[in-house]
């Protein structure tokens, strides 16, 4: 095949999506399979979802690995060295491919979003973090630490501090808030004394306590002071997280873009409106625009520019 093309993936921990896009960043085919990330699904399991991800979306635009330019994946956690290698391992087993950039998920999403390796990105989702790349080309991450260490202001964040404003409540030492009505029924428990059993039993974990996050959203969109200050206060951390990579790459007074991704940014309520205000304080010239693209469009563009076509 004459022209360039060039393979998408995003790696995630329960889907990978698979794209190919032309020279002109044309998306081509796009298609959706099993989990591909080794620290979600194990290293059998990965390869098999790469290996089936890889055949579908050339068998889709009728195309081999011979006619493919260059592919690019992100994935969560492979910002690591030996988490690159064992991607690339995965991928030399699968097909013969001519290049390959393995990138983190973070960084996919950068591209994907402002369209190239400029800007700044900030993901609050399950987890939270924010990465940026300065016009030097000089990269810088904040949080992503996982749920012991930060993840501040990700909907795990707002789901844990929703519960524990329930028994703040409830013992005396925070104020009433219809969190705790709104939380225990959403978990089926007659009162807080429940949460105990619940919450330290097996089964309980990461998930669960971010799947409370919407639940809280829609409290504080009632109007519970304390659901909406508990907003405010995952915007002020997402806000820090951000601004500190704009800080740490001497961003501050230069004109880039801003992509804001993630279930709990995406009702761009009190944490939207937090964030955005923090980010205007410390850069002026910072500009949050609506992402052009998806972390699988994001990697093939880096698979494009980093490999100079």
């Amino acid at each position: 095949m004459a022209k360039d093309v060039f393979l998408g993936m995003d790696g995630g921990g329960t889907k990978t999506v698979t794209v190919l896009v032309d020279g002109n960043s044309h998306e081509i085919a796009r298609t959706v399979s099993g989990s591909s990330n080794v620290h979600a699904v194990g290293l059998a399991v990965a390869e098999a979802s790469l290996r089936e991800a890889i055949r579908r979306i050339l068998a889709a635009a009728g195309l081999t690995a011979a006619d493919v330019t260059a592919v690019g994946l992100g994935m969560a956690g492979a910002a690591r060295p030996e988490d690159r290698r064992l991607v690339r391992a995965m991928l030399a087993n699968i097909a013969p491919f001519r290049s390959v950039i393995v990138t983190h998920d973070a960084e996919a999403a950068l591209v994907g979003g402002v369209g190239r390796r400029h800007g700044v990105v900030l993901i609050a989702g399950t987890g939270a973090i924010a990465y940026g790349v300065n016009a030097r080309g000089e990269s810088r991450r904040a949080d992503g630490w996982g749920y012991r260490l930060g993840d501040e202001g990700s909907a795990h964040w707002i789901g844990l501090e929703g519960l524990r404003a329930v028994v703040r409540a409830h013992d005396g030492r925070g104020p009433d808030t219809a969190l705790a009505d709104r939380l225990l029924s959403h978990l089926g428990l007659p009162s807080a004394d429940a949460l105990v059993t619940r919450v330290y039993a097996g089964g309980f974990g990461v998930p669960q306590l971010a799947a409370l996050a919407p639940l809280v959203s829609e409290v504080a969109r009632s109007g519970d002071p304390v659901a909406q200050g508990l907003l405010r206060e995952a915007g002020q951390r997402l806000g820090e997280t951000v601004c500190a990579v704009v800080r740490g790459l001497g961003m501050s007074d230069r004109a880039f873009e801003v992509v804001l991704l993630g279930g709990v940014l995406r009702a761009r309520d009190l944490v939207w409106e937090t964030v955005v205000a923090a980010l205007s304080e410390v850069a002026p010239h910072g500009r949050v625009v609506e992402p052009r693209h998806d972390a699988a469009v994001g990697a093939a563009l880096l698979a494009k520019e980093l490999g100079g076509w």
